[in-house]
């Protein structure tokens, strides 16, 4: 059985081979990617897919862990989010959250899985640092992290082009300390 990483209202499970032709159907959504790659080349092969993953499958890689994230009332998948790191003993973790599942949007489930990434990052990788990259025009996202104790730490002009226009690129990190004080405070108090 795949690692599980429990939230209220989903679970991330680890990925598996045979969960790439589902990824695959995901990744070749042009609305999900235009905000989870934000570039114009939004398709991905079956074969890019193996490749890609390929090393992660087998366990030969340990600077990324890909997850599932499925919806704890539907035990659907609703979508697909990422931690990764550079390089062995980097002190900082990049992660990258996915709802292909439209309907799940809206409903403070990407709030909670940046929160579940946030907490693997830090209890468990031993990391200092955490952050993501958005689009700037991706409140959703932008708030999410915020709820979480992100801070908004630069803003990338005209950095991505896509759908024939060019859009902002916002830097978000939190810092361990910063997490470890956000933990602290009591419950629905933790928005900066």
């Amino acid at each position: 059985m795949a690692q599980l990483i429990q939230g209220k209202q989903v679970y991330l499970r680890g990925l598996e081979r045979e969960d790439l032709r589902l990824l695959h159907k995901m990744m070749n959504d042009e609305e999900v990617m235009m905000w989870a790659r934000s570039r114009p080349d939004t398709t991905v092969s079956m074969e890019e897919l193996d490749r890609e993953y390929d090393a992660e499958l087998k366990g030969d890689t340990s600077r990324r862990r890909t997850f599932l994230v499925i919806h704890r009332a539907t035990q659907k998948p609703i979508g697909w989010a990422t931690i990764r790191w550079w390089r062995p003993g980097h002190t900082t973790a990049d992660i990258g959250i996915a709802l292909s599942d439209k309907g799940s949007r809206g409903k403070g489930i990407g709030s909670e899985v940046n929160l579940l990434l946030t907490q693997l990052a830090f209890d468990q990788y031993n990391m200092h640092k955490v952050e993501l990259w958005t689009r700037g025009d991706n409140p959703a996202a932008i708030g999410s992290a915020q709820r979480n104790g992100f801070k908004i730490e630069g803003r990338l002009r005209d950095t991505v082009y896509f759908d024939g226009k060019f859009h902002e690129g916002v830097m978000m990190g939190i810092l361990r300390d910063e997490y470890e004080e956000a933990k602290a405070r009591p419950a629905g108090r933790r928005r900066d």
